[in-house]
């Protein structure tokens, strides 16, 4: 029996590149890659990073039907209609991450915290999800939030917590330990904005708290991608046929009526 491939993807939606967020992320990744290694006997295993700094996404329109199945009108039959799938066809999220993500089993998505949340370019790349939500490309995909912070106590709690919204709603995985991998990268640990080195000078290497919690959340991606990989070669056609492949509600002749319960339990519940 051939072994299931198993590829986590990182992206950092810093402004700046090469600093210390897409250092924070890469670290993670490195712990996934551990996991992989010790795996590699019942996985293939692969890790990708990908900095968006100086990559163009553009907003989305929020033109959703497109990206609903057969624009959200009743079908019969199946195989399920082919979404008509994003408009925005000519930037970097439409031509490399999107197809990046839908390969990908599981994501550590990293963004600095700037006024207490992420940044703008984090929010350009995830408000593009949704035709990959709506085509089941993120569901049950396990997925990890890092961010730095310039100061202690300087919104990353904040940062993460709105990152795992997105994720969650995005219908992935929330995983690492709390809410994520918060890094400090000024001081007590690097430089101030001040210092004539900030803009070269990576201080979340030395934030051994943000390291671990990094660590943590790479190794749990990568432990959550291949379970699930491996329990779908052990399911075989009963992952397709009874798991839920999207969370939202499925529009049309969908298989499986995974929105209800079955009759005798939905009468027995309804007259209690």
């Amino acid at each position: 029996m051939a072994k299931p491939k198993v590829k986590i993807l990182g992206v950092s939606a810093a402004h700046r590149p090469n600093m210390n967020t897409a250092w924070l992320v890469m670290y993670a990744l490195e712990a996934a890659k551990k996991i992989g290694r010790r795996l590699k006997d019942k996985v293939d295993f692969e890790a990708e990073f990908v900095e968006i700094a100086d990559k163009e996404i553009k907003p989305c329109r929020n033109c959703e039907k497109f990206h609903i199945t057969n624009q959200g009108y009743s079908y019969k039959g199946k195989p399920r209609p082919e979404q008509i799938g994003c408009p925005i066809q000519d930037d970097f999220m439409s031509q490399v991450l999107m197809p990046k993500m839908k390969e990908a089993n599981g994501f550590i998505f990293g963004a600095p915290t700037y006024t207490i949340s992420y940044t703008s370019k984090y929010r350009l790349f995830s408000e593009r999800f949704s035709p990959l939500v709506w085509g089941g490309n993120l569901t049950n995909k396990p997925a990890a939030a890092v961010t730095v912070g310039e100061m202690p106590f300087g919104g990353q709690e904040s940062c993460l917590l709105d990152m795992n919204k997105m994720i969650q709603a995005a219908e992935m995985i929330p995983c690492g330990w709390y809410m994520g991998a918060p890094g400090v990268s000024g001081p007590p640990y690097g430089p101030a904005p001040a210092d004539p080195d900030y803009d070269t000078r990576i201080g979340v290497k030395n934030d051994k708290f943000g390291r671990w919690l990094a660590l943590v959340a790479g190794r749990r991606v990568a432990e959550i991608a291949c379970m699930f990989e491996l329990a779908k070669v052990q399911l075989g056609p009963l992952y397709a046929q009874e798991y839920t492949q999207v969370h939202h509600p499925p529009r049309g002749d969908e298989p499986w009526g995974w929105t209800r319960l079955d009759k005798e339990d939905e009468d027995r519940l309804m007259s209690m």
